[in-house]
């Protein structure tokens, strides 16, 4: 369902409450709604206040309205099988920057529908979609007669069915999508976050998706980091990637409510960032409400032992999170019947049979692992190897120091990050501890599969050297922690233009390779989206992000400063 306004959200309930009633109801049911300026919560929990029927659906609604700021937002509810996207902005843009076929459309509110409007509308309807509008005006009902919407006299509101008489001209989607009646088989080669996070948007779309990993558990690379922040970037023009880690911080933090255990798994904490070095700040005409970043309070920064007047910004909606929790709570959802996991099952090479059409998962001898028509590469730094891409990529090591903690130890009360991290009173089995850094080592060579990365200890002085700058009170109050430490060493990856590489390697030429890799350092904020993200694509749902924001994610987009071969978009 599209709607054209979200205003109070009655629309919304009674679908979804319509939806709950209905014995022979679809798996799903998807809404898409633009609103230029969604309502303050007060006024949303006023209105939906009352207690009647369709008051808990009300209030898992107003629980999840924060945050929405310019741009996507996936709403997730019964258990992924309700979704809402709120696309926050202008009409005319975010008409222009949605994929979808709606069944039916709302129009909602006094919109005055140009030729223009109705033209980018229609674009979204397939053959048959049924529309509806609270408003009835003449040049509405001959607009809509002129671009092939067939009305009907016989209800109160003005209806209408898309026919044109002639067939309607479609722009290309973005990949294509799987064909219908074909097999909803699908192999996932990585073990990580971005690799369970795509099986399981595929098992929430009713695929059965084998897992293949050479370690014999989950989380057992770069995944397998013994906590970390999810937290959103900002920048002074609000920016691809700063709009892109706002919608994935809110798909992590909503599964880390469903899965996990608060303040033993993650925590919804809120992260400090000092900007040292000059970083810039929140655009000084945002509304921090909205985006759920703001200017850090007086409060806060002497709570983490900053001075007043020390440069930093408040993430409200950011927390910390064990990331092989939260792999291994996806491995056991409710949709877990669907996905076969394979540890210890280290993939070779990749050979497509043009007979069947389907792609085989290699060993080292030759023989088949796994094998289905849609094979999806989620091996970090190692996906190069296996997927070719044409996008290069470069692997990335990072070291985390640990340590218990102690009664002398300065520690702010919350996590905070802008020049490496912090991240303390992580509860524990033998008591709290507090975990820093990460390093940031470029150019290192990709960790074989399934084998532990190696630590250093110089790299310890390295991260406490980031803390003197992040937190100096904290650092000088830790004294000669050296005997304490512990450290954990993982490899990652990124493209040259730090964006993620999802979707379709070469559609013409290798038909059914997928790429879901170089999350870089925001795995933990990127890796459920960018899941999600290939998921849609495959088969044709909405997209949780602008069109746009996906084109440019694209695993097939051409590297920086290269053109595209002939025949490529």
């Amino acid at each position: 369902m599209l709607q054209t306004g979200f205003g109070l959200g009655e629309a919304f309930l009674a679908r979804w409450q319509a939806w709950r009633q209905d014995p022979g109801r679809p798996a799903r049911l998807q809404v898409v709604a633009i609103e230029p300026r969604p309502v303050a919560l007060a006024a949303l929990q006023q209105h939906l206040a009352s207690p009647g029927e369709g008051g808990a659906q009300a209030q898992q609604l107003c629980a999840r309205w924060w945050g929405l700021a310019p741009g996507f937002h996936r709403l997730s509810f019964e258990e992924g099988q309700v979704e809402l996207t709120l696309c926050v902005g202008e009409l005319p843009d975010t008409l222009r920057e949605l994929q979808l076929e709606a069944d039916s459309v709302w129009l909602a509110g006094a919109i005055p529908w140009d030729e223009g409007l109705l033209k980018a509308l229609a674009r979204l309807c397939r053959r048959d979609t049924r529309l509806t509008a609270d408003t009835d005006t003449p040049a509405l009902r001959e607009g809509l007669s002129r671009l092939g919407f067939a009305l009907q006299t016989d209800h109160s509101f003005l209806q209408a069915r898309y026919q044109p008489a002639w067939e309607p001209r479609r722009a290309p989607p973005l990949v294509a999508a799987w064909p219908r009646g074909a097999a909803r088989e699908a192999v996932v080669i990585g073990g990580g976050l971005s690799g369970l996070g795509t099986a399981h948007a595929l098992a929430r779309r009713g695929w059965q998706v084998a897992v293949l990993d050479a370690c014999a558990e989950p989380a057992g690379g770069a995944s397998g980091l013994p906590v970390g922040l999810f937290s959103p970037h900002v920048s002074p023009d609000d920016n691809r990637i700063s709009r892109l880690t706002r919608t994935g911080l809110r798909i992590t933090r909503q599964t880390a409510l469903a899965l996990l255990a608060e303040q033993q798994d993650w925590a919804p904490s809120g992260v400090l960032e000092h900007r040292v070095h000059g970083k810039a700040g929140p655009r000084l005409d945002a509304d921090g409400e909205a985006t759920g970043s703001e200017e850090a309070s007086a409060a806060l920064k002497q709570a983490a032992g900053l001075s007043p007047d020390a440069p930093a910004t408040w993430h409200r909606h950011a927390g910390w999170v064990r990331p092989a929790r939260l792999v291994q709570a996806l491995l056991a959802a409710p949709v877990s019947g669907r996905i076969r996991w394979q540890g210890g099952r280290r993939v070779a090479r990749l050979h497509h049979d043009g007979a069947t059409g389907l792609w085989q998962a290699l060993d080292e001898t030759g023989q088949t692992l796994a094998q289905a028509a849609l094979m999806v590469v989620t091996a970090g730094p190692g996906s190069r190897a296996l997927a070719e891409p044409q996008v290069p990529l470069q692997a990335l090591r990072g070291q985390l120091t640990s340590a218990p903690q102690a009664d002398s130890d300065r520690l702010p009360p919350l996590p905070v990050n802008g020049q490496g991290s912090l991240i303390p009173h992580l509860p524990g089995n033998t008591g709290p501890s507090w975990h820093t850094g990460s390093t940031f080592d470029r150019g290192h060579p990709p960790q074989p599969a399934g084998e532990t990365t190696p630590c250093k200890p110089e790299d310890h002085a390295t991260n406490l050297a980031k803390l003197a700058t992040l937190l100096p009170a904290t650092a000088a109050s830790l004294g000669d922690p050296t005997e304490r430490l512990q450290a954990w060493a993982g490899i990652r990856c990124t493209s040259p233009d730090r964006l993620p590489l999802v979707g379709p390697v070469d559609p013409a030429r290798r038909p059914g390779l997928w790429l879901c890799t170089a999350l870089g350092t925001r795995g933990l904020t990127w890796g459920l989206l960018c899941g999600e993200l290939l998921a849609s694509e495959v088969v044709g749902d909405p997209l949780p992000v602008p069109l746009s924001q996906a084109r440019a994610l694209l695993a097939s987009r051409p590297a920086p400063g290269r053109q595209a071969p002939a025949g490529d978009e």
